[in-house]
């Protein structure tokens, strides 16, 4: 059983890639998003001095231990459930989006969630969103079900998305896999939009349906990307004072905001977990989502 959680709560086990070990899966209310409890562990996090592709905020490397149980989505915030959240509060998400425009990538102010500058469907990740509005969507989430939903921090971030593995990605460092388990700058892309691209072709233009592609070993969706992710981080310039037990770090530019996994275009340079991206809270990216995560008080028997 789970304790500590308020409100009904819908909850499964899934085979998890460690050893003689299961995940639980977990809803607190029918309609809301699926959620995997991870338990603590640790993982080294920041390049290593051999990583040409690494930047300087990835430095210095050092081992980050989660100290405590959270919870995770398995799948990005959708613009069904972004739109649910605005029918049922009126919140308003406007003021422009930085997309691409037939003037190249520019802030168009006609753009938003609803129309970020290309199509989307109800199951595609939400887009166009900000900071501020991410953390409203998941004061709602707490609200409507009593649950304490936020943003993962970014070490939660990519505990989660690593799945227990630790090469440049999940899959591994063949890049040709690359458009079996991630939305990317594919040849799709460099045929219309970019002038680089990975060697795949993972057949979307823009974003595509949340869970299109294969998941990580914690059969977390999008982890890798289709969407950048808001996370719940401060920025800082490198991981010299970053927290180094899960907490978000707290100590650098407020006034920016940490975003982790890529997207569905970027800039060159191969898809890689490690890879670290920052933008102003209030910032509305076409190109940027998140996902939600909650914290447990977890005793599974």
């Amino acid at each position: 059983m789970i304790r500590g959680i308020i409100g009904i709560v819908f909850f499964s086990l899934v085979a998890c890639d460690a050893p003689n070990q299961q995940l639980v899966t977990l809803r607190d209310c029918v309609d809301c998003p699926e959620l995997v409890v991870l338990p603590p562990g640790t993982f080294m996090r920041g390049a290593g001095d051999n990583d040409t592709a690494a930047d300087a905020s990835e430095f210095p490397r050092h081992e980050v231990r989660i100290v405590r149980s959270f919870a995770i989505a398995a799948k990005p915030v959708t613009v069904a459930a972004f739109a649910a959240f605005v029918e049922a509060t009126a919140y308003r998400a406007n003021g422009g989006c930085h997309t691409l425009t037939p003037q190249g990538w520019r802030v168009d102010r006609s753009a938003n969630w609803r129309a970020p500058g290309f199509p989307q469907m109800p199951d595609h990740p939400v887009v166009c969103i900000s900071w501020h509005d991410a953390i409203a969507y998941a004061e709602w989430m707490s609200e409507r079900t009593g649950a304490p939903y936020r943003l993962p921090s970014e070490a939660e971030w990519e505990y989660a998305a690593r799945g227990g593995t630790t090469g440049t990605n999940f899959w591994g460092d063949d890049e040709r896999l690359t458009c079996d388990y991630a939305n990317v700058n594919d040849l799709t892309a460099k045929n219309k939009v970019a002038k680089v691209a990975e060697p795949c072709d993972d057949g979307f233009m823009y974003t595509s349906p949340v869970g299109s592609f294969q998941p990580n070993p914690y059969d977390l969706y999008d982890m890798v990307g289709n969407v950048w992710g808001w996370l719940a981080d401060c920025w800082m310039d490198d991981y010299r004072l970053v927290p180094r037990d899960g907490r978000p770090g707290t100590a650098g530019n407020c006034s920016i905001r940490v975003l982790r996994g890529g997207s569905w275009t970027d800039t060159p340079g191969p898809i890689r977990i490690g890879a670290r991206e920052n933008r102003l809270a209030e910032d509305r990216l076409s190109i940027a989502g998140f996902r939600l995560a909650r914290d447990v008080e977890q005793h599974i028997e």
